[in-house]
């Protein structure tokens, strides 16, 4: 782990690794502190729990995701530029930051109840009307003609499930296809690809 990062910054690192290979239950602060290469005691300098330091790794990851995405809801008039940027943030996030998918997929089959928390508390902290604003658009999008798609929830996990996807399955697709999906050129393809599919199959 690189010597330059503060204390904090490599806490976080290990804790990303820690919680993205053994789910939330299953991590351990020694081994977070000896990746850290810090005094255990640091970490509850910084961190004040376990639940603590978890809490601050998702919503560190989610922050990511969404403040860009609320500058898209933010200037997007119509769905073609909205279906055309979107996924790529996605595709970037989950690139950048496999440790979050794999604790995504771990906690969803393991402990549910610890990532909705996490992510309620999430959007009541930093966006008062949750998905509100992006809701009301695709709904205006639908009245205007503009979409098939009248569902703002289905509208949105056509995205989220076709850009998570490609990197939850990336063992399978290693497997059956003989590719490598963490090469780059392999993401700037599916990019392409999945903005392609949602405006064929969600623009009128």
């Amino acid at each position: 782990m690189a010597q330059n990062m503060d204390s904090k910054d490599r806490i976080l690192q290990a804790a990303k690794e820690e919680f993205g290979s053994f789910g939330f239950s299953g991590a351990r602060m020694d081994r977070i502190a000896q990746k850290a290469q810090i005094n255990k005691a640091m970490i509850f300098y910084y961190f004040s729990s376990k639940e603590s330091l978890y809490q601050e790794i998702l919503k560190e990851a989610l922050l990511q995701v969404f403040i860009p995405i609320s500058r898209i809801v933010a200037q997007a008039e119509h769905p073609m530029s909205f279906l055309e940027q979107v996924p790529g943030i996605y595709m970037k996030f989950f690139a950048k930051n496999p440790d979050f998918t794999r604790l995504v997929a771990f906690e969803l089959v393991q402990n549910p109840e610890n990532i909705t928390r996490v992510i309620r508390s999430f959007f009541k902290d930093r966006f008062a009307d949750g998905p509100g604003l992006i809701f009301e658009k695709i709904k205006a999008w639908h009245r205007k003609g503009w979409t098939t798609e009248s569902n703002p929830v289905h509208f949105m996990l056509n995205i989220v499930s076709l850009t998570l996807l490609s990197f939850m399955g990336r063992p399978v697709i290693e497997a059956i296809f003989d590719i490598h999906p963490s090469e780059k050129s392999f993401f700037r393809e599916r990019e392409k690809s999945i903005v392609n599919l949602l405006k064929q199959g969600m623009l009128q």
